[in-house]
């Protein structure tokens, strides 16, 4: 008969989710026990291809509140984890009729009522733009750019200090049956662990077994996520431009003499392969269009990028859902905004397993 390792809380997935929440939990509930499972190692997966850029933005009241329980707990580790980071003044090319719902996402900041004359934004962006007499340039918050992966590690480092807090590296969850009061999650290596409480923070791969099934009933896909590198570095004044129509923005990058072009690609259902996905033309072509139609000069001097997949709901909210049966959340789907909204899914997901 096999053992069973006993918990009170198990975290499927070390991704910026599932480090939150552990982190989170740690705080919160110092006589936890409480396990950490990852497939490959914490922090290396969806989390590691993230572009990584900070600015509390949100469609809807729920997304709106996320990003400003993120932002607040992204800025208490800042300093304590010794983040190093890139900030730019943020400017913004939208439809001039849309301009109130481009202002209507801001969070803890405030977008300008006046127009800001595109000259002020060639010169922050160090090249020209082309806009036409539909459009307006707005000017409000900053961006800032971080390692997602690395602040991952960093969050469960933290609450490894505890002797309560273990993680299981390199370990796939291959089963997970109800097992009242909680759950029984079978190891790839034949270990079993019962946990009173569960949050399941797999990222793209809910979409494989055994989460398959919570994938099917919530509508949850997969969707390609690319962002390239532009090979030109950035003046030491330089701004970000975000695009809302085009879900687009361009960030810099001063570290790497480069800037970041992250755009919305248009390819569903790939699978998670960690070494699968590639950047392919699609891709390159999808970029360069909207790079040609408002910054013309940059759109032949992409260099390479990032490139992984993420969970998707047909809403684009989180899912963030409670299946009583095995007294375990599902928290994640971030619709490319994990990274950014990760530390308000997280205490979504502890909420409802506290309750």
């Amino acid at each position: 008969m096999k053992m069973t390792d006993r918990y009170d809380l198990a975290i499927v997935g070390g991704g910026i989710v599932g480090a939150w929440t552990l982190y989170l939990a740690t705080l919160r509930h110092p006589h936890w026990r409480i396990v950490l499972v990852d497939r490959y190692r914490a922090g290396e997966g969806a989390t590691a291809h993230s572009a990584g850029v900070l600015l509390a933005t949100g469609r809807s009241a729920r997304e709106r509140k996320l990003a400003a329980i993120s932002a607040d707990l992204y800025g208490n580790v800042h300093a304590p984890f010794g983040l190093s980071t890139t900030r730019a003044d943020v400017f913004w090319v939208a439809d001039a009729r849309s301009t109130e719902e481009v202002r209507a996402v801001a969070v803890h900041f405030s977008i300008g009522g006046g127009s800001i004359m595109q000259a002020e934004l060639e010169r922050r962006l160090g090249v020209s733009t082309h806009l036409d007499a539909a459009q307006t340039v707005l000017r409000g918050g900053t961006a800032i750019s971080h390692d997602p992966g690395l602040i991952a590690r960093s969050l469960i480092s933290a609450s490894l200090r505890s002797a309560n807090v273990s993680c299981i590296e390199g370990v796939a969850v291959t089963t997970m049956q109800p097992s009242p009061p909680g759950t029984e999650l079978g190891l790839a290596d034949g270990r079993l662990l019962h946990a009173g409480r569960s949050v399941i923070a797999v990222g793209p791969w809910i979409v494989e077994q055994p989460f398959e099934p919570f994938a099917d009933a919530h509508d949850v896909r997969i969707k390609k996520v690319v962002a390239l590198h532009i090979d030109r570095a950035p003046q030491p004044d330089a701004a970000a431009v975000f695009f809302p129509q085009e879900d687009a923005y361009l960030m810099p990058l001063p570290a790497r003499n480069q800037w970041l072009f992250s755009f919305r690609s248009d390819e569903w259902d790939c699978r998670p392969g960690k070494h699968a996905l590639e950047i392919n033309d699609r891709d390159r072509n999808v970029a360069k269009a909207v790079l040609r139609r408002y910054l013309p000069d940059l759109a032949d001097l992409c260099c390479g990028g990032r490139v992984f997949c993420d969970a998707y709901t047909s809403t684009g909210e989180p899912l963030v859902r409670l299946d009583p049966s095995r007294a375990a959340v599902f928290a994640g789907a971030g619709s490319g905004a994990g990274f950014r909204l990760a530390p308000g899914i997280a205490e979504e997901a502890l909420h409802l397993i506290e309750a």
